[in-house]
């Protein structure tokens, strides 16, 4: 966890945290009502939009990593379920439903200028319906084919999700999705 990320006082009483360790791990408590601050990762989508060979990928409107290349998704709301975040966050983006065909992964790291943890459950899917528009926090799509993917992403995580996602592509001997 990021030191950025950490409370500082307690989110319930406002008592000044104090670090013991727990767990053979320094973590913030308060030691007025017991609150731990764990630094528990956000969770977040990431969705792989697949489509005759191509990946569809969006350029950041925003902060952070405004104009970069990235991969559709986002936080996952409360009382949402993941697979409800994926059809929430690409119809945002981009104006599609989708359909997921597998899960590929969990991939920790971290957003914004604060480093606040995020763990992110990449879904693979394809469009069922709906008409592609960049929407939200997206300035531009654009269907990409595995050899036309960028090399520098947006987050981190998105080298390892892109990278996961090839490889069982290359051990079939395939040159697309």
């Amino acid at each position: 966890m990021s030191d950025s990320a950490a409370f500082r006082f307690c989110p319930y009483d406002g008592q000044a945290l104090t670090s013991l360790v727990e767990e053979g791990v320094s973590r913030p408590r308060c030691l007025k009502c017991g609150f731990v601050d764990y630094g528990n990762p956000k969770p977040c989508v990431a969705v792989l939009i697949v489509q005759d060979g191509k990946l569809l990928v969006g350029k950041r409107a925003t902060e952070p990593a405004k104009g970069m290349w990235d991969i559709l998704g986002g936080f996952i709301d409360a009382g949402e379920s993941a697979e409800d975040a994926v059809r929430r966050e690409v119809s945002e983006e981009t104006g599609l439903d989708v359909r997921i065909t597998r899960y590929l992964g969990s991939f920790p790291d971290t957003y914004g200028h604060r480093g606040v943890p995020t763990l992110n459950l990449c879904y693979v899917t394809v469009p069922v319906g709906g008409t592609v528009r960049a929407a939200s926090d997206v300035a531009e799509l654009s269907w990409l084919s595995v050899t036309e993917l960028p090399t520098t992403w947006a987050f981190p995580h998105q080298q390892q999700i892109i990278a996961t996602w090839r490889k069982p592509l290359a051990e079939e001997g395939h040159h697309g999705p």
